[in-house]
């Protein structure tokens, strides 16, 4: 598969279990919070990107610190929904992945070393606490530019020791809190306005 990916987004999932077991109707309990990534993919691939090629664009989420999936926009028809998401998820984890999606054994040093190993590639830590960024500056085509999102409680420690010993920049998008997937939205639309 030919490496063309300007934009990805890493969502850190730690207290998701990598069996699949989850309820439909139940996302945020039973899942415990991968209702989170459902809306992180709903972004990406469906709310976002209207002049971003579809192919520029990736999610990896972080399972338990123990399994990577990566996505890709689908070749086919897009799941729709929240529950059409989380049923990619339940096959994907059981063992049945559509071909849009990879899944590995991995954890998020694995991820961080993958992505933040080139001076073509940026790797960004979405946090509240850090500096404003300015993704005007940032967006230029052809770069490769890779941001980190925490969960609903932010980053935990094994997180932010893993963010202090590769020296992670920590950036925000303001002043005002987001959810994964409003951050997901809106660098997509930044790295769109560029191309205008």
């Amino acid at each position: 598969m030919p490496h063309s990916t300007i934009l990805r987004f890493i969502q850190i999932l730690p207290k998701v279990a990598t069996s699949g077991d989850f309820i439909l109707r139940d996302l945020p309990g039973s899942g415990k919070r991968i209702d989170i990534l459902c809306r992180v993919l709903s972004a990406c691939f469906q709310w976002a990107p209207s002049n971003l090629k579809k192919e520029e664009l990736e999610v990896i989420a972080v399972i338990g610190d123990s399994v990577i999936l990566r996505f890709q926009f689908p070749t086919g028809p897009l799941p729709s929904g929240e529950t059409a998401w989380a049923q990619v998820l339940k096959e994907s984890l059981k063992g049945n992945p559509p071909d849009y999606v990879q899944i590995s054994e991995g954890n998020l040093e694995s991820v961080i070393r993958e992505f933040n190993n080139s001076t073509s590639s940026n790797l960004w830590v979405l946090h509240e606490k850090g500096e404003e960024l300015d993704l005007h500056e940032i967006a230029i085509s052809g770069s490769d530019n890779s941001f980190m999102l925490g969960d609903h409680r932010g980053f935990n420690s094994q997180t932010e020791e893993l963010i202090s010993k590769f020296t992670l920049r920590k950036v925000s998008l303001g002043n005002t809190s987001y959810l994964s997937s409003h951050c997901v939205a809106h660098i997509i639309s930044e790295f769109e306005r560029k191309d205008k």
